[in-house]
């Protein structure tokens, strides 16, 4: 029930975003804003979605492998590929389905794999929080809603830092927050290291697209916003809705001049066309990844938890 209740919720925030912008922005302006778009648009930005693959698988198989089991590259670019489809769902899921992988090949138990992905959400967000920051810190021009999260942020990285350090009885009695608790600060640190070329390699590619449809927003005012766009987009569906509402509200004003509606048909077309891009990217190596030894030995091998 519940989690019929999200999937609905998740649809009627998509809809209801995307026809407001799309009542909003006229259809003729983002028409023009699509003709106007640079001609490297698509090669670029599609090469840039398989950098996030890589950079997201690296970042799993090291994970993986400190904190759960240890796995082959190879298998972890495969089943992550393999994966897309679901993580166009929920990235959660796609997370998920390498913990599936390693409970049937390694016979991890379901728990302590599903506390690895709690793990590198958990980094996601810190890591995301760090990068808000640091463009705060830079002197890009902050929007005054921005201090306001951040000081939720740190107040929530605060209570979770107790947690860690105290050990509550009642939340080390539950097997699935094992792998948090037990890290360690050395742990969380190779964990943020290692995912830094993923969210990076996110950030630029927003960065790109927009660029490529002429908004030219500097580096760190993206470094500082584009995490707010990135943690708001799990409350729709594959994000979209949210991204684009998110993304309309910081850059708009650094569209080529013209009427408001006009810089914001920029972004909006700037944001569609790169999550059409990474779709398409996405769903081809699902189908490739799909298709291999790795994935058709998987359904093969015995649940052993």
């Amino acid at each position: 029930m519940k989690q019929r209740l999200g999937r609905t919720l998740a649809w009627l925030v998509t809809t209801g975003l995307l026809a407001y912008l799309f009542w909003k922005i006229p259809m003729s302006q983002m028409l023009a804003a699509l003709r106007g778009a640079a001609g490297w648009t698509a090669p670029v930005l599609a090469v840039l979605v398989l950098v996030i693959y890589v950079a997201d698988s690296l970042a799993m198989w090291k994970t993986f492998g400190w904190f759960v089991t240890p796995l082959a590259f190879g298998e972890v670019l495969v089943i992550r590929g393999a994966t897309y489809v679901l993580a166009l769902v929920n990235y959660a899921l796609g997370q998920g389905a390498i913990v599936y992988f390693v409970n049937r090949s390694r016979g991890v138990p379901i728990i302590r794999g599903s506390a690895a992905v709690l793990l590198i959400m958990g980094i996601n967000v810190l890591l995301l929080l760090f990068l808000t920051t640091a463009g705060v810190a830079s002197g890009a021009d902050t929007v005054p809603a921005l201090k306001t999260v951040l000081k939720v942020g740190y107040a929530g990285l605060a209570v979770y830092m107790v947690a860690v350090i105290a050990k509550p009885r009642w939340l080390t009695r539950r097997p699935l927050f094992d792998v948090l608790l037990t890290a360690g600060v050395s742990g969380y640190l190779k964990a943020l290291v290692v995912r830094v070329p993923h969210v990076m390699s996110l950030v630029v590619f927003s960065y790109a697209s927009l660029h490529a449809f002429h908004v030219d927003v500097p580096f760190m005012q993206a470094v500082m916003c584009l995490p707010v766009a990135f943690l708001v987009a799990p409350i729709s569906v594959q994000g979209l809705g949210t991204t684009q509402a998110a993304m309309v509200f910081f850059f708009a004003r650094y569209a080529p001049p013209g009427d408001r509606s006009s810089q914001e048909a920029a972004v909006f077309a700037a944001s569609l066309a790169g999550q059409a891009i990474a779709i398409v990217v996405q769903l081809s190596l699902s189908l490739v990844c799909v298709r291999s030894q790795i994935a058709r030995d998987l359904k093969q091998v015995p649940a052993t938890s």
